[in-house]
């Protein structure tokens, strides 16, 4: 199941990589989902021989969600409320 899972999240990536597919949120959650499946199945701590390929089908996906502009909607959230916090005291 793991190296299904693996090969999947691979594909996914692949295709949006060389243009078959749209570099979108609901693309990029299709291989998101399959790693986070793994993230769970694993636990605590990633097998060996499964580490190297997994960390980079993660940082591949992060690759793609930094050159779509993709900005985390709590992320984005926290951000705003932190600098509106900070901009009322400087006043």
């Amino acid at each position: 199941m793991v190296e299904a899972l693996m090969q999947e999240a691979n594909e996914q990536i692949e295709r949006i990589d060389v243009g078959d597919k749209k570099n979108t949120d609901s693309e990029r959650m299709y291989a998101r989902w399959r790693l986070q499946h793994l993230q769970q199945c694993f636990g605590e701590c990633v097998p060996d021989v499964y580490r190297s390929t997994y960390n980079s089908l993660w940082s591949q996906l992060y690759r793609l969600e930094h050159q779509a502009g993709y900005r985390n909607p709590y992320v984005v959230y926290l951000l705003e409320k932190v600098l509106c916090q900070a901009s009322s005291r400087v006043v």
